[in-house]
């Protein structure tokens, strides 16, 4: 069994910590299952630099990643789990028990995202793209986060 099954897109997440150590990631991301019909993770940046960071792109990737393998939202940033290698994911990773059985066959696409010059971080990225894979592939249980209502910083 491979997850996902269906694509989730348009999945939009917006976080911001306003205070001296900042943060902030905002992007539209989608989910899809892989188009091969193999078992792995592929994430596609077709975006350029002034639109995110390169490092701040990996960290999305690995935030959703550790939501996959069933990180919890106080593991991604310090004591986080190994992240399975390419290698491991093409043979098959269990995905996280509470979505249920299968191995992990996701394509996430970035669409669309926003930088702001100081507070773009990449530990900011991580929990941003924890929280865009908890949104799309949790579904309605896990709607509503607060952090998609912060107020909203000036970024280009």
């Amino acid at each position: 069994m491979r997850f996902p099954a269906e694509a989730r897109r348009d999945v939009h997440v917006r976080y911001t910590r306003p205070s001296c150590m900042g943060g902030f990631a905002w992007f539209t991301i989608d989910f899809e299952p892989m188009q091969d019909g193999g078992l792995g993770f592929e994430f596609v940046n077709p975006l350029g630099p002034a639109d995110i960071d390169p490092e701040c792109a990996q960290a999305v990737s690995e935030g959703i990643l550790l939501w996959l393998i069933g990180a919890a939202r106080d593991e991604i940033i310090f004591d986080r789990p190994p992240l399975p290698t390419a290698e491991e994911l093409k043979a098959g990773v269990p995905v996280r028990s509470d979505v249920g059985p299968g191995s992990i066959a996701l394509r996430a696409v970035l669409r669309h995202s926003r930088l702001h010059e100081v507070d773009s971080i990449p530990w900011a990225h991580v929990r941003a793209g924890w929280r865009a894979a908890d949104k799309a592939l949790l579904g309605a249980e896990a709607a509503d986060d607060p952090m998609d209502h912060a107020p909203q910083h000036h970024a280009r």
